[in-house]
């Protein structure tokens, strides 16, 4: 809700409380991955609901939180199958879990422990963690090049990477604090300074962050990475110790639909169609 100026009104009644809503009741997606991407065809913006829809150069990044058997996973999955006809993608799953076999499947770019190879030896954390930073290092000097061609060919002020007819980064990251685990801290510490240089950097050459985790705890994302990411979504069951992490500038707890999997809150940060935080049903996707 928000104080607004009424014009042609007299000072004492020139204030009014406004309250943003959308025509219409908006409703979850079904369908398969091929026909909802048709909807991307052409656009930057992702469909989550029927009228509600994630534009990722307008509001870039994102966070999805839950605990297990929310969806976030599943929702993870959607989003990775849109991102990999739209641009290229970068599948970082610890686990070697529903992404990485996702990724496998569509022959995508995957990080993941070597324990996983039956010839690998080593655990989550350590050696593994230091692999995700050079692969991603890798990510950062194609930001840095994107950057460097832009300002060395462009006349606009305002441009990004679609004027050099590149496609869009999305680096995928699943389970981040699993990531962390049994690292040193130097390590640690490098993966998030990391993590910072993309996410503040990226917009304008089109590399975009898709983190997955169970709580948004600044151990895990610097406070810096979490206030720059503009789509939050939490599913399953919202409880103020892990929506505080998320929605800071929640104050009480918001209705939820009682939707099942998939159901919880989001918010879309930098996008005027959107005001606020609300409740989403994400997509059911059939095979």
């Amino acid at each position: 809700m928000q104080v607004i100026t009424l014009d042609d009104r007299q000072p004492n009644q020139a204030r009014g409380l406004f309250i943003p809503a959308r025509i219409g009741k908006p409703k979850r997606l079904q369908g398969t991955i091929t026909n909802l991407a048709k909807q991307t065809d052409d656009t930057t913006n992702i469909p989550i609901m029927d009228i509600l829809s994630w534009n990722y150069v307008r509001s870039p990044h994102a966070v999805i939180t839950g605990v297990s058997g929310s969806g976030k996973s599943y929702f993870l999955k959607y989003l990775f199958s849109i991102c990999s006809k739209i641009g290229d993608t970068v599948a970082i799953d610890p686990k070697g879990s529903d992404l990485a076999r996702l990724a496998k499947r569509k022959g995508k770019r995957i990080i993941m422990p070597e324990f996983l190879d039956s010839n690998g030896n080593n655990s989550i954390g350590g050696k593994f963690l230091q692999d995700v930073i050079n692969s991603l290092k890798e990510v950062e000097e194609t930001m840095y090049q994107r950057q460097s061609d832009l300002y060395q060919t462009t006349l606009r002020i305002s441009t990004d990477y679609r004027e050099l007819n590149v496609r869009p980064i999305f680096i995928f990251i699943d389970e981040l604090a699993a990531l962390l685990t049994g690292a040193s801290k130097k390590v640690k510490e490098d993966f998030q300074n990391l993590l910072v240089r993309l996410t503040v950097l990226g917009r304008e050459a089109g590399v975009y962050l898709i983190l997955s985790m169970q709580s948004a705890r600044a151990e895990y994302v610097p406070t810096i990475v979490r206030d720059s990411i503009s789509l939050r979504v939490q599913l399953g069951r919202i409880n103020s110790e892990n929506t505080k992490f998320l929605f800071p500038e929640l104050s009480e707890m918001p209705m939820v639909p009682l939707g099942g999997k998939g159901s919880g809150i989001i918010s879309i940060a930098g996008d005027e169609r959107y005001a606020g935080i609300e409740p989403v049903l994400t997509p059911t996707i059939v095979d």
